[in-house]
């Protein structure tokens, strides 16, 4: 169970710049170090070319949306901690890793460790570096 992690992808416009799409994220980032360790998430800016070839890849329709194991799960709803838990539990690799989802239903979002969580997943990293507009 220690290698299999649940995927989750992130389409976004970007997570800096668009403030529903960094919601988007921040509702990943602030899940219990507990279900972090059961997770792994990726924003996909559409600003970068692999972003756009991610929503192709997922057949994306709306930004910002979540996809949990390839499912369009949560296209421009910025989900409640209760409904993460539900669908990552849904799409859990094995039996004991859905069963420890459920576990923790009751814990709620931990806002501590957002920054560091969001640094971890490459949020607003992948935004155009080659801008010739200055400040």
């Amino acid at each position: 169970m220690a290698d299999e992690k649940i995927q989750i992808d992130v389409l976004t416009l970007d997570s800096v710049q668009c403030a529903a799409c960094g919601y988007m994220m921040e509702s990943i980032a602030a899940l219990p170090a507990d279900v972090q360790e059961m997770i792994e998430y990726t924003e996909w800016s559409i600003k970068s070319k692999d972003g756009v070839g991610k929503f192709l890849e997922l057949k994306g329709k709306v930004l910002p949306t979540i996809c949990i194991e390839k499912d369009l799960v949560f296209e421009s709803i910025i989900p409640q901690y209760e409904e993460l838990i539900d669908e990552m539990a849904k799409r859990a690799p094995t039996d004991a890793m859905r069963e420890r989802i459920i576990s923790l239903r009751g814990h709620g979002f931990e806002f501590d460790k957002i920054q560091e969580n969001l640094k971890k997943a490459g949020s607003g990293q992948a935004t155009r570096a080659d801008s010739t507009i200055t400040s």
